[in-house]
């Protein structure tokens, strides 16, 4: 819910945003120059279709659904495909996703509500709001043959900042050489006695399961459950019914099957009669394109709901959109463990991080523009919001490995379509 500001605060918001706008007409803060996009026509809509219906079928893939949104709405949104290959139930856009890693991003805004309330610090280290924290140690010696490992104290603390942007030294089984070969679990460098890091804390960009600890911190400074919070000040005012840890038991029939690709072929994994997650802040949620659409919005519209109230101001969303890992860039991970990924991600060693966001650098003028923001979850979820062109889309699939090369190829190809849509309408 929105919160109710002490006059003090209204006066600051008030000095903040004109303090916004001299700055903004100094050329000294640069927004993006938002070009509305123009709706599909009837013809382009139909020829996206096309194209990722062909796709579909080329690559064999089980199923997906596509959606493209302006700030003002959903211009797109089709189901290829089946949700249930082995009962032949067909995508229906309304169909619900295992969303993991995409969770992030929201995880993320919740972090950042709390910065612009003044109740956090992007510097703080995490130790200065969450007691008796296991040490953060780094993998010193190696023994691959025997998965043996020593360790040594990180020199560094690890700050907030360093969480939201994977510059923390924390990683996944699946881009850890390490970690994988020591047969720990997917967050295996998360335990109740010591946190392992790849690097010293700052050092470079390694992904992994940092906004975990954003999602505790969340818990610890609001005084509410990870999921409640996001229903707060999230869910609720951005009208997403539809995104869940918990799905509800009337909509299980809505539940995308997932597969696994092995060779050419997918093997479809036995659906769970309920799906149940723990409320952690790296994944767990799942979702609807249209209702992930909502989220997406939110930074179109610069921190605005549809109701014209803001949630963010302006300020916060220009930070969290900035490259904010400096000269760093977003390294390709490898490949640890290749039935769960392949490496990832795009855009590795050009594209930069923001606080929540993979942020492309790209130049490419028939793509999403500099600065678009993007990430994407495990399944082969992915969505990008490109602010400076008014759009943002998903295409939402189910199945492993992430990062599969035709995941890639039909990622691409709506993209293309997209953009050469719009520029000539």
């Amino acid at each position: 819910m929105f919160k109710r500001l002490s006059m003090n605060k209204i006066l600051v918001r008030i000095f903040e945003s004109y303090t916004f706008l001299f700055l903004s007409s100094a050329g000294i803060i640069m927004s993006p120059s938002v070009v509305l996009a123009q709706d599909f026509s009837e013809e382009a809509k139909q020829e996206i279709t096309d194209i990722l219906d062909r796709s579909q079928k080329e690559f064999n893939i089980p199923g997906f659904v596509a959606l493209v949104t302006n700030s003002e709405g959903e211009i797109y949104a089709e189901a290829f495909g089946f949700s249930d290959v082995a009962n032949k139930s067909p995508m229906q856009v309304d169909n619900i996703f295992a969303i993991a890693s995409m969770t992030k991003p929201i995880t993320s805004t919740a972090a950042m509500i709390l910065i612009e309330d003044g109740k956090l610090s992007l510097e703080d280290p995490i130790s200065s709001h969450i007691e008796d924290l296991p040490p953060f140690e780094i993998f010193d010696e190696f023994d691959f043959v025997n998965g043996t490992y020593t360790t040594e104290r990180a020199s560094n603390e690890v700050t907030i900042k360093q969480l939201l942007t994977h510059t923390s030294g924390l990683a996944y089984n699946f881009n850890s050489k390490e970690i994988a070969a020591a047969g720990l679990p997917l967050t295996g460098a998360i335990s109740s006695d010591r946190f392992l890091l790849q690097h010293e804390p700052g050092e470079k960009w390694t992904y992994g399961p940092s906004t975990n600890l954003i999602g505790d911190l969340v818990e610890e400074i609001s005084g509410k459950g990870l999921l409640e919070f996001m229903e707060d000040e999230i869910f609720t005012p951005l009208g997403m019914t539809e995104t869940f840890y918990n799905v509800p038991q009337n909509s299980m029939d809505r539940v995308v099957t997932t597969h696994i690709k092995i060779g050419d072929n997918f093997m479809e994994r036995p659906k769970p009669e309920q799906i149940i997650q723990p409320e952690e802040g790296h994944g767990g949620l799942s979702s609807t394109a249209r209702d992930y659409a909502k989220f997406m919005r939110l930074y179109l519209k610069s921190g605005a709901v549809d109701s014209g109230e803001n949630l963010l101001s302006p300020e916060t969303i220009e930070l969290i959109t900035t490259n904010s890992i400096g000269s760093l860039k977003a390294e390709l991970q490898p490949e640890a463990m290749p039935n769960l990924s392949k490496a990832f991600p795009q855009g590795a060693g050009i594209d930069t991080w923001g606080l929540g966001f993979q942020i492309s650098e790209s130049q490419d003028e028939d793509k999403r523009a500099p600065g678009s923001l993007s990430w994407a979850g495990l399944f082969n979820t992915k969505f990008w919001i490109d602010r400076e062109r008014n759009i943002a889309a998903l295409l939402l699939m189910q199945y492993l490995p992430f990062e599969d090369e035709s995941h890639l190829e039909v990622l691409e190809r709506f993209e293309e379509a997209i953009y050469s849509r719009l520029l000539s309408d």
